[in-house]
């Protein structure tokens, strides 16, 4: 029989004023629910956003931020309109300090719209898909590397087929005002979040926001900068637009990477040695790393070069690595965008 899922003190996207609620999701009989918070900050009407973290265990930015967000902002902050906080879509996983859920084994990242009669984590994605999603014109999901990867802090978007939309989607990846906005093309977007809200329509922006499983400062002030930007962008809130530091500088660049073979990839398994870290800039056939394998270590160690000129945006941030994961992603810079 199918576990069927409740929802509880709904959330109302009518009211003005602040009030938090939640969404549950059942996991079993005998079991507590997962319990989705749901914080909403709304002054009348006028323009609306939902920022989400959490969708992975592993990255931390975007629920430390909001966390802060849903306790700090007050509908008196706003000139108008409605922001939607939800800073953990994945309890489980962050209990955990996984990217996957425990409870099922599944990436929330990979199953939406979801499934109401599927397992817990396609049910959550339900719920945020059919009961959050309508009610918002923007959203925000924050990122970041992971235990496996460190990122430039950044927006990253999609090449958009409506060009109304896909001007609306720059403008706001630009006003974020991260270290980088970048347009990416994803090889495995069945099921991501951010399909599920270009189809409908909607402005997306997917943050990474750091990596590595961890936190530091400069990440966390990019996060809640980005956020305020993006708020004043909308016309939700008066300020103006600033810039972040990161790595000591303020600077915002777009960058693309719509290729394939701007992927580097381990060739075999080992421990990863990095000659290069993020923000460098590198040459096609460049080495950036090598890969020494501990079971034959007289052996000459695998070496990893640069398919293209350009940036490293992402790179593998573990010792050890497998065959086949990924060890960096070289991005061009652009200005057509």
């Amino acid at each position: 029989m199918a576990m069927t899922t409740a929802r509880r003190k709904a959330p109302n996207f009518d009211r003005d004023g602040k009030h938090t609620s939640w969404l549950e999701v059942s996991v079993g009989r005998g079991k507590q629910p997962v319990r989705l918070p749901v914080t909403i900050v709304r002054k009348g009407a006028g323009p609306s956003v939902l920022f989400t973290g959490g969708n992975h265990g592993d990255e931390y930015e975007g629920p430390v931020a909001l966390m802060k967000l849903a306790r700090d902002l007050d509908a008196d902050d706003l000139v108008g309109g409605t922001v939607v906080i939800m800073p953990m879509l994945n309890p489980p996983a962050i209990a955990a300090g996984t990217r996957t859920s425990p409870i099922d084994g599944k990436n929330l990242n990979r199953v939406f719209p979801g499934d109401p009669k599927g397992s817990p984590t396609e049910r959550i994605a339900h719920l945020v898909t059919s009961e959050i999603l309508p009610h918002v014109e923007t959203v925000y999901d924050l990122h970041a590397g992971g235990r496996a990867s460190v990122i430039i802090p950044s927006v990253m978007i999609h090449k958009l087929r409506s060009t109304r939309l896909m001007a609306r989607t720059v403008a706001a990846m630009k006003a974020f005002r991260a270290p980088v906005g970048i347009v990416i093309k994803e090889f495995e977007s069945d099921g991501m979040i951010d399909t599920t809200v270009e189809k409908l329509g909607k402005v997306f922006g997917c943050c990474e926001l750091g990596g590595a499983g961890m936190l530091t400062p400069e990440t966390v002030g990019v996060t809640e900068t980005g956020i305020r930007n993006l708020m004043i962008h909308l016309g939700i809130m008066k300020g103006r637009l600033r810039a972040p530091t990161w790595q000591g500088r303020k600077q915002s660049i777009v960058l693309e990477a719509l290729s394939y073979g701007q992927y580097v990839h381990a060739e075999a398994p080992g421990i990863y040695e990095p000659f290069v870290d993020l923000a460098a800039k590198v040459d096609k056939g460049q080495v950036i790393g090598q890969i020494h394998n501990p079971k034959a270590p007289g052996r000459s160690p695998a070496v990893c070069a640069a398919p293209a000129t350009g940036i490293v945006f992402a790179r593998h941030a573990f010792g050890l690595i497998a065959r086949g994961q990924q060890v960096a992603l070289i991005a061009e810079e652009s200005r057509r965008w």
